[in-house]
Protein backbone atom coordinates (compact mmCIF):
# COMPACT_ATOMS: atom_id res chain seq x y z
CA UNK A 1 0.00 0.00 0.00
CA UNK A 2 1.21 3.48 -0.60
CA UNK A 3 1.34 6.28 1.37
CA UNK A 4 -1.23 9.52 1.24
CA UNK A 5 0.76 12.70 2.39
CA UNK A 6 -1.62 15.30 3.44
CA UNK A 7 -0.95 18.98 4.78
CA UNK A 8 -3.48 19.63 7.00
CA UNK A 9 -1.89 23.16 7.58
CA UNK A 10 -1.80 23.92 4.41
CA UNK A 11 -5.28 26.26 4.86
CA UNK A 12 -3.36 28.69 7.14
CA UNK A 13 0.18 28.73 5.85
CA UNK A 14 0.69 32.56 5.29
CA UNK A 15 2.57 34.32 2.64
CA UNK A 16 3.95 37.73 2.65
CA UNK A 17 5.25 40.57 -0.07
CA UNK A 18 7.11 43.41 0.75
CA UNK A 19 7.11 46.39 -1.49
CA UNK A 20 9.90 48.57 -0.92
CA UNK A 21 8.28 51.50 -2.51
CA UNK A 22 11.32 53.62 -2.48
CA UNK A 23 12.80 51.60 -5.04
CA UNK A 24 11.79 51.80 -8.98
CA UNK A 25 11.43 47.91 -8.32
CA UNK A 26 9.35 47.70 -5.56
CA UNK A 27 6.81 50.27 -6.90
CA UNK A 28 6.99 48.00 -10.43
CA UNK A 29 5.96 45.09 -7.92
CA UNK A 30 3.29 47.34 -6.66
CA UNK A 31 1.78 48.09 -9.70
CA UNK A 32 1.84 44.57 -10.97
CA UNK A 33 0.12 43.42 -8.16
CA UNK A 34 -2.42 47.03 -7.43
CA UNK A 35 -5.51 44.69 -8.99
CA UNK A 36 -4.74 42.32 -6.53
CA UNK A 37 -4.46 44.37 -3.71
CA UNK A 38 -7.45 46.46 -4.66
CA UNK A 39 -9.67 43.38 -4.30
CA UNK A 40 -9.02 44.09 -0.92
CA UNK A 41 -10.85 47.13 -0.72
CA UNK A 42 -14.76 45.34 -1.12
CA UNK A 43 -13.58 43.58 1.87
CA UNK A 44 -13.25 46.46 3.79
CA UNK A 45 -9.38 46.41 3.98
CA UNK A 46 -8.98 50.30 4.55
CA UNK A 47 -5.17 49.70 4.41
CA UNK A 48 -5.44 48.56 0.67
CA UNK A 49 -7.59 51.94 -0.22
CA UNK A 50 -4.87 54.00 1.08
CA UNK A 51 -1.94 52.52 -0.77
CA UNK A 52 -4.06 52.58 -4.00
CA UNK A 53 -5.40 56.67 -3.53
CA UNK A 54 -1.29 57.20 -2.48
CA UNK A 55 -0.35 55.57 -5.68
CA UNK A 56 -2.88 57.32 -7.45
CA UNK A 57 -1.63 60.78 -6.15
CA UNK A 58 1.95 59.98 -6.85
CA UNK A 59 1.11 58.75 -10.36
CA UNK A 60 -0.43 62.13 -10.60
CA UNK A 61 2.69 64.27 -9.14
CA UNK A 62 5.43 62.62 -10.95
CA UNK A 63 5.42 64.79 -13.84
CA UNK A 64 4.63 61.92 -16.29
CA UNK A 65 4.97 62.62 -19.75
CA UNK A 66 2.57 61.71 -21.88
CA UNK A 67 3.96 59.11 -23.37
CA UNK A 68 5.22 57.79 -20.07
CA UNK A 69 1.61 57.94 -19.11
CA UNK A 70 0.78 56.22 -21.46
CA UNK A 71 2.55 52.64 -21.29
CA UNK A 72 1.85 52.79 -17.82
CA UNK A 73 -2.19 53.03 -18.78
CA UNK A 74 -1.31 50.05 -21.01
CA UNK A 75 0.85 48.46 -19.00
CA UNK A 76 -0.17 48.43 -15.79
CA UNK A 77 -4.01 50.05 -16.27
CA UNK A 78 -7.14 48.10 -16.90
CA UNK A 79 -5.53 46.64 -20.63
CA UNK A 80 -2.81 44.98 -18.75
CA UNK A 81 -0.97 44.43 -21.97
CA UNK A 82 2.74 43.04 -22.51
CA UNK A 83 5.07 45.89 -23.10
CA UNK A 84 5.19 43.92 -26.37
CA UNK A 85 2.10 44.46 -26.72
CA UNK A 86 2.20 47.81 -25.39
CA UNK A 87 4.76 48.56 -28.22
CA UNK A 88 2.82 47.68 -31.26
CA UNK A 89 -0.16 49.97 -29.92
CA UNK A 90 2.52 53.39 -29.16
CA UNK A 91 3.83 52.77 -32.33
CA UNK A 92 7.37 52.18 -30.83
CA UNK A 93 9.85 48.96 -30.09
CA UNK A 94 9.49 47.22 -26.75
CA UNK A 95 12.88 48.59 -25.84
CA UNK A 96 11.30 51.70 -25.73
CA UNK A 97 8.33 50.84 -23.96
CA UNK A 98 10.31 49.43 -21.65
CA UNK A 99 12.75 52.68 -20.72
CA UNK A 100 9.34 54.61 -20.29
CA UNK A 101 8.27 52.15 -17.32
CA UNK A 102 11.95 52.34 -16.30
CA UNK A 103 11.90 55.97 -16.08
CA UNK A 104 8.04 55.88 -14.70
CA UNK A 105 9.24 53.49 -11.85
CA UNK A 106 11.87 56.23 -11.11
CA UNK A 107 9.80 59.00 -10.96
CA UNK A 108 7.39 57.27 -8.46
CA UNK A 109 9.99 56.09 -6.43
CA UNK A 110 11.59 59.28 -6.03
CA UNK A 111 8.30 60.79 -5.22
CA UNK A 112 7.94 57.82 -2.64
CA UNK A 113 10.76 58.75 -0.69
CA UNK A 114 9.89 62.48 -0.53
CA UNK A 115 6.69 61.15 1.27
CA UNK A 116 9.07 59.01 3.23
CA UNK A 117 7.56 55.69 2.58
CA UNK A 118 9.45 52.88 2.83
CA UNK A 119 8.44 48.93 2.80
CA UNK A 120 4.56 48.16 2.93
CA UNK A 121 4.13 44.30 3.28
CA UNK A 122 1.42 42.49 1.99
CA UNK A 123 0.40 39.14 3.63
CA UNK A 124 -2.32 36.59 2.93
CA UNK A 125 -2.74 33.07 3.00
CA UNK A 126 -2.62 30.25 -0.10
CA UNK A 127 -6.01 28.85 0.16
CA UNK A 128 -7.84 32.05 0.33
CA UNK A 129 -5.74 33.86 -1.88
CA UNK A 130 -6.59 36.82 -0.05
CA UNK A 131 -3.78 39.05 0.92
CA UNK A 132 -3.68 41.64 4.08
CA UNK A 133 -2.00 44.54 3.79
CA UNK A 134 0.28 46.38 7.28
CA UNK A 135 2.12 49.47 6.53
Amino acid sequence: MGHVKIDIQEKDRKYTQTYALNTPKGVARLLRDRYRIAERRFKGDTAASDILIDLASAIESAGLTQRQAEALALVHGKWQLTQSEAAEVMGVKQQVVSEFLREVYGKLAAICRKWNYGEIIVEYTESEGERDIER
